[in-house]
């Protein structure tokens, strides 16, 4: 939904500015992006705040139609209204989104300025203003930073308004945060990050501005829309470069921008041009929708679904640890153990960010579950990993390579047991972290083929099929 959104955006706003404008060349364009088919259809921020910029450029367009035809005023006023709600709204969505819509916004006031038409100014900001207070008093309630409660049938308010975007700009401004999440060139945007996405797209672009100040007669058939959808782009690129931690997604709000300033120039490209741009995004396609951080899901869903067993016995092993296993797979161990409190630790090295909610798990259930916890590694060094490790709850190697389907875990002071899982992709020399004088080692579990790091994509291609792998391992000693 949020790419269809996006496609009927821009088309929307092109046809709306240039009545009969012959579209279908920006339509095949969209449909056939892999920006859109791919990174859009996740549940990234990034992808709601594409689809609000989108809006933000009909509406846009909307009010260029209508802002010197007095018959229409009120249409304006109400366009007007939706365009502040947009913005707000988007800038709330995802603290990238203000750098692309700053010009939207400063457009649409110039035209209102020159249109003479205060009501329509006074309705974006009372839109925007009312968006943003309602939102900050939503997530007040949300966080519980602030509280209401209703005494006698009268409400009664208490606490403190929260602003997410104040402190999202707070957390991205300390360079501490960021660098938990990785630092980066100022250059990865411009160089790695915009061809990555666009690939031919961003030549035409390049070349479409080329043009604009080569040949001053181009100048002549501008429109309000267009030239603000060429500085948005500029301005999200540049401003967005200034930051240290760059990642790819955080330019998608670019694709509807360069979509509508480059439109005239779709119908009129070669069929070369179209040809590299098929074959671009089918192998990106397959890149980033496929292969790229494939695995992740499906250790997790592994994980959580040896978790969590219908029929389970669990036995007490001679060395204080306990083995639990289907009941279908009769095993014998040792003592059998009623109920015993079981706790994973996932430590995800290396790898993209794991959805914590496809490890949720109810608190009353008729299965037995052992409770799962989940540590990213993201921000660590190999040291700093190694150190985790050695303190982690250690089972012996021997037992889980004899019990690999059933869960192992060690005794703890508190009288549970406790499990180390370490999730690292292949593409990451396991002896980085697991040296051979430790006094810890793994055990493999689980593996899923094709899992590709594009961070680590040297080490792929050196051993494709045995790098590109997720791997699952338990954390043991040799007892």
């Amino acid at each position: 939904m949020v790419s269809f959104a996006v496609d009927i955006c821009v088309v929307r706003a092109i046809q709306r500015q240039y009545p009969g404008a012959r579209v279908h060349a920006t339509r095949v364009l969209l449909a056939t992006s892999y920006c859109l088919a791919v990174f859009h259809s996740h549940t990234f921020a990034n992808s709601f705040a594409s689809a609000v910029l989108a809006l933000s450029f009909d509406l846009l367009s909307n009010i260029e139609s209508n802002a010197w035809k007095p018959a229409s005023r009120s249409t304006l006023i109400r366009v007007c209204a939706l365009l502040g709600v947009s913005l707000a709204f988007g800038t709330f969505t995802h603290i990238s989104f203000p750098m692309f819509a700053l010009p939207i916004g400063l457009v649409a006031a110039i035209m209102l300025l020159r249109a003479r038409s205060r009501a329509g100014l006074a309705a974006m900001g009372i839109g925007g203003l009312l968006t943003a207070l309602l939102i900050t008093l939503v997530d007040s309630l949300y966080y519980g930073t602030l509280q209401l409660r209703i005494v006698d049938g009268i409400p009664h308010v208490s606490g403190t308004l929260t602003c997410t975007v104040l402190n999202n700009v707070f957390y991205n401004s300390n360079h501490e945060n960021l660098a938990t999440h990785g630092i980066h060139s100022r250059l990865r945007h411009l160089l790695i990050s915009v061809p990555t996405l666009f690939g031919p797209l961003a030549i035409l672009a390049v070349l479409k501005l080329w043009a604009f100040v080569k040949f001053p007669s181009m100048q002549n058939h501008v429109s309000f829309l267009t030239a603000s959808a060429a500085v948005s782009a500029l301005s999200g690129l540049g401003i967005l470069s200034l930051a240290p931690h760059q990642e790819p997604r955080f330019l998608m709000p670019m694709l509807p921008a360069l979509a509508i300033c480059t439109w005239r120039w779709h119908r009129m490209a070669p069929g070369y041009f179209w040809r590299v741009w098929i074959a671009f995004n089918v192998v990106l396609a397959v890149g980033y929708g496929v292969v790229h951080q494939a695995g992740v899901v499906p250790a997790i869903a592994f994980i959580s679904r040896t978790s969590s067993l219908s029929t389970i016995q669990c036995r007490l092993t001679a060395i204080d640890s306990v083995v639990c296993a289907d009941t279908r797979r009769a095993f014998e161990v040792g003592e059998h153990v009623n109920n015993p409190r079981v706790k994973t630790r996932v430590l995800l090295f290396a790898s993209y960010m794991a959805p914590r909610h496809l490890l949720a798990q109810p608190e009353f259930n008729d299965s037995w579950q052992a409770r799962v916890e989940l540590h990213d590694l993201v921000s660590m060094d190999d040291s700093q990993v190694q150190g985790l490790l050695q303190a982690s709850p250690r089972v012996d190697c021997a037992l889980v390579q004899q019990s690999p389907d059933a869960i192992v875990a060690k005794k703890t002071a508190a009288g549970d047991y406790q499990r180390a899982l370490l999730v690292v992709p292949a593409s990451v020399d396991i002896q980085r972290i697991v040296p051979p004088a430790a006094n810890y080692s793994v055990v493999q579990l689980y593996s899923y083929f094709p899992h590709v790091n594009f961070d680590h994509i040297g080490e792929v291609l050196q051993q494709p099929l045995a790098r590109a792998q997720l791997g699952v391992f338990a954390v043991c000693s040799q007892e």
